[in-house]
């Protein structure tokens, strides 16, 4: 069974999900090819949050802080901005590519080493009010499932994160509110 069908039965997708992506023009304004794990991720399961806590950014996102393009910009700014007042980051900021957070602004971020090879990327993380780095080899579908499963804890989240494995859909904007 692969991280793909494990993912699905212990975190099931919402019905009904038909997801749509300009995958090359998103890659062209990243700069960069995504790994599939995460297109299938985006494909079945949409805009939503793991457990109401973790979020995992996307191209398209009713919430412009879950939008992969401006979240990841706003994570390199942040990044640099630790550097110049002394931070230690382990990786140099053009090797990370956030593709997550946590509502209490934990940054999930893949490794993007080698970049050219985007299935190839691992997971690392970086918790709002800590500098440790913990690593996760493997790709984005592979960290949900243990995340979720409780095989694997990121020592960035909470001890009690995850409550239960579900997955819940953003609720759609209101059109009224444009």
């Amino acid at each position: 069974m692969t991280a793909r069908d494990e993912l699905l039965r212990n975190v099931p997708p919402p019905d009904g999900v038909e997801i749509h992506v300009d995958w090359a023009g998103i890659e062209e304004a990243l700069g960069v090819a995504l790994p599939d794990d995460y297109k299938w991720l985006v494909e079945r399961y949409g805009p939503g949050s793991f457990d109401d806590f973790l979020h995992i950014f996307q191209p398209e996102s009713p919430f412009a802080m879950t939008r992969l393009l401006e979240s990841s910009e706003r994570a390199a700014e942040i990044l640099e901005q630790a550097r110049e007042r002394g931070g230690s980051i382990p990786y140099e900021t053009d090797e990370l590519l956030a593709v997550g957070a946590t509502d209490n602004g934990d940054t999930i971020y893949w490794v993007t080493r080698p970049e050219d090879e985007p299935n190839s990327w691992t997971i690392t993380a970086n918790g709002a009010r800590t500098m440790k780095w913990p690593h996760f080899e493997g790709g984005i579908v592979a960290f949900l499932l243990a995340v979720m499963s409780g095989a694997h804890h990121v020592d960035v989240f909470p001890q009690v994160f995850p409550r239960e494995p579900v997955f819940s859909p953003y609720p759609a904007p209101d059109p009224r509110r444009r």
